[in-house]
């Protein structure tokens, strides 16, 4: 009995909550729809540009000079043996 009191009690605040909502809020008039515009006229195709003659193929030119090995560095200086560094560094 409880169950079904309380079930008409939710029922009817739900109803008078929707109620006074509804109310409230008041209705917005409907705006006017806008006329469609009036499509605009196609504009005409770009005409065709002409095809212009291949020029003929060049033949590669080799560089002209002494041709360099790469990822060859110079030689580099020879180091000072350890025992000339180490009487230099006493002096």
């Amino acid at each position: 009995m409880r169950k079904l009191i309380s079930v008409a009690i939710a029922t009817a605040f739900a109803a008078a909550t929707s109620l006074a909502l509804a109310q409230a809020t008041p209705a917005t008039p409907a705006t006017p729809a806008k006329p469609a515009e009036t499509a605009k006229p196609a504009m005409p195709a770009a005409p065709a540009t002409a095809a212009q003659a291949a020029e003929p193929a060049k033949p590669a030119v080799a560089p002209k000079g002494k041709a360099k090995a790469k990822g060859k560095a110079k030689p580099k200086a020879k180091a000072k043996p350890k025992a000339e560094m180490k009487s230099e560094m006493s002096k």
